[in-house]
């Protein structure tokens, strides 16, 4: 603010003092109201300072606390770093494991299949190897109704055998009877029939017969004709034994039968069977069947006749 000059030279004087002194005056008051002005500016200032700089260390208070955050994050974001590697490596490696696993699964199914197809394979054959058990089972059963039916047949036949070789000593000393008083018209064969105990006797004039027994059986003589060639020994079936393939025969080696000799086996005048002597009784012969010639195989009471030397 310019203020008003005094001149006091000697070229005169002022002529307005109090009006200087006023101006001077009002200037100062201006002056300090300024002074005044600018020192509660200074002071408002000064206060706003003192709050700045707290804020200013407040900030950098928490400036220092974020960058130790920060750093603790940049600590804990390496870790982080760390561990996501380390879990990419396992996720990888688990990946892997997976691929193997699945791998090894689909060779399971694969194996899995294998299995269930031999387990049904296993599962026919035991089906199998049972009905054949029991096939088996049922075969041993019906061997051993035969076993016992055949014990029975060879306990019948022992008790016949055993007959007929009593009837035989009782006929062979009525021979030897006969032998010590021969009679020229008379001669004597003797035969084994079902019935133990049966002996005949013909007329060679006659041709009448007697019995001495209970039963009276169909006279089986052996003669020669007038060639004097043998006739085929004839008999019949007295036994049969299909389940095993035997007869017995009720002719013997007293009637000229040997092991080896060959039988045709006839009924109703056809040959049904050949049937081959494998032992011989004086009365009886067992025989092996040889061939059967029809459906019905051979029975009691078919005709046996020589087929063979």
């Amino acid at each position: 603010m310019a203020f008003p000059s005094l001149s006091l030279g000697g070229g005169g004087r002022s002529t307005k003092p109090p009006i200087v002194i006023i101006a001077l005056g009002g200037g100062i008051a201006l002056a300090l109201a300024l002074l005044a002005m600018q020192f509660s500016q200074v002071q408002s200032l000064r206060q706003q300072l003192a709050q700045n700089r707290q804020v200013i260390s407040r900030l950098e208070q928490d400036n220092q606390q974020l960058t130790q955050r920060i750093t603790e994050s940049e600590t804990r974001r390496a870790d982080l770093d760390k561990k996501l590697s380390a879990l990419r490596g396992e996720l990888a490696s688990a990946g892997a494991t997976l691929e193997q696993g699945r791998v090894s699964l689909d060779d399971l199914q694969a194996r899995h299949e294998d299995l269930e197809h031999a387990h049904q394979k296993l599962e026919a054959k035991l089906e199998a190897v049972s009905t054949e058990r029991d096939a088996t089972k049922r075969q041993a059963e019906a061997l051993a109704v035969e076993n016992t039916e055949l014990e029975r047949s060879a306990v019948h036949l022992r008790e016949r055998l055993a007959l007929v070789e009593r009837d035989f000593s009782k006929v062979r000393e009525q021979l030897a009877q006969l032998e010590r008083t021969p009679r020229s018209d008379v001669a004597v064969v003797s035969i084994e029939g079902p019935s133990a105990g049966e002996t005949r006797t013909a007329s060679a004039a006659t041709g009448m017969t007697s019995i001495a027994g209970t039963v009276e059986l169909p006279p089986i003589i052996v003669r020669k004709d007038q060639a004097g060639m043998t006739l085929p020994v004839r008999g019949r079936i007295v036994e049969a034994n299909q389940p095993h393939n035997f007869i017995v025969l009720d002719q013997g080696s007293l009637d000229g039968v040997h092991v080896g000799m060959a039988f045709d086996l006839q009924r109703g005048g056809a040959t049904v069977g050949r049937a081959t002597v494998v032992r011989v009784r004086p009365n009886l012969a067992a025989c092996d069947l040889v061939r059967a010639k029809t459906p019905m195989p051979p029975q009691v009471g078919d005709q046996a006749v020589q087929s063979g030397p």
